[in-house]
């Protein structure tokens, strides 16, 4: 008896879910019906969980694929710390070569003041004679297009004495040709302006003069800084790799620096470049045309 009641209760239950309504829409002025749909429970049950699991579907998916997941507070907290972390990393990294810089030059000093200077004697000796017959060179293919590189680059560097006449104007060289993305503005304390190139162009000196210096930093990447005369030195930043070191001599149009976007501060492949003279920031765009 208890089983035929159950069964009978479960049939009256799916009859009831196939019952057919109309659900209707009338104006209430006139009655007149302007929308209507015929529609039954298990109808709306089914459409029901669909629509549910679409707008489950799609939620998890704006917030798993989309900016808005930076606005979850577990998220954005762990991006958060991740950033910092690997800026305390870079700057833990510069520092590290700082320190192991110094103390080289510091023991450096320390063995000139002590007079602790190797000797080398070089092998001056005759005794053994080659003969030049046995001596071979092939250049290899690599060799012949680095050659042609070469020699390319150096087409731009100019006799350094041509720019030294004081009866003469004061010719300077574009460091890169590209577009400005960010002008020289001495009252945001931009004191350069940015100059968007291809990607692995190269930087030159806009002028002969001495490196002073040739580092790595976290927020602008590799620098080279270099010391011209008239009191100018000239300052490029972001650059991916240094061609020079400090120290050396380079001339006006030489190859210094390769354009990259290293450094916290870069948004893309660009030159970061500067002008100073007796500790004023000059404008670049006035020496210039960099497109």
């Amino acid at each position: 008896m208890a089983e035929q009641k159950e069964k009978g209760e479960r049939k009256k239950l799916l009859k009831r879910l196939k019952n057919h309504y109309k659900l209707v829409v009338l104006n209430v002025d006139t009655f007149e019906e302007r929308f209507s749909l015929l529609l039954t429970p298990m109808n709306v049950i089914v459409l029901g969980g669909i629509g549910l699991i679409l707008l489950i579907t799609v939620t998890f998916m704006l917030l798993g694929w989309t900016p808005l997941r930076f606005y979850l507070p577990d998220y954005a907290d762990e991006i958060r710390v991740k950033k910092i972390a690997v800026g305390a990393a870079i700057k833990a990294d510069s520092l590290e070569l700082a320190l192991a810089q110094r103390d080289a030059y510091m023991n450096n000093v320390r063995n000139i003041v002590d007079g602790n200077i190797e000797t080398v004697n070089p092998d001056t000796s005759t005794s053994k004679a080659l003969d030049p017959k046995k001596v071979g060179f092939t250049r290899s293919s690599e060799d012949s297009l680095l050659r042609v590189e070469m020699e390319k680059e150096d087409l731009v560097n100019l006799n350094p004495n041509f720019n030294r006449d004081k009866n003469s104007s004061y010719l300077l060289f574009p460091p890169v040709l590209g577009k400005i993305t960010n002008r020289f503005n001495a009252q945001t304390g931009h004191f350069g302006v940015d100059v968007g190139a291809a990607k692995d162009a190269t930087i030159k000196s806009i002028d002969e003069g001495t490196v002073i210096i040739a580092a790595y930093t976290a927020e602008t990447g590799h620098i080279i800084q270099i010391q011209h005369d008239n009191d100018m030195i000239s300052v490029y930043k972001h650059n991916s790799v240094l061609l020079k070191k400090e120290g050396e001599k380079v001339r006006a149009g030489e190859a210094i620096a390769i354009i990259g976007q290293a450094g916290e501060f870069s948004t893309g492949p660009h030159l970061h470049f500067e002008m100073w003279r007796n500790g004023v920031a000059l404008n670049p765009e006035s020496f210039f045309s960099f497109e």
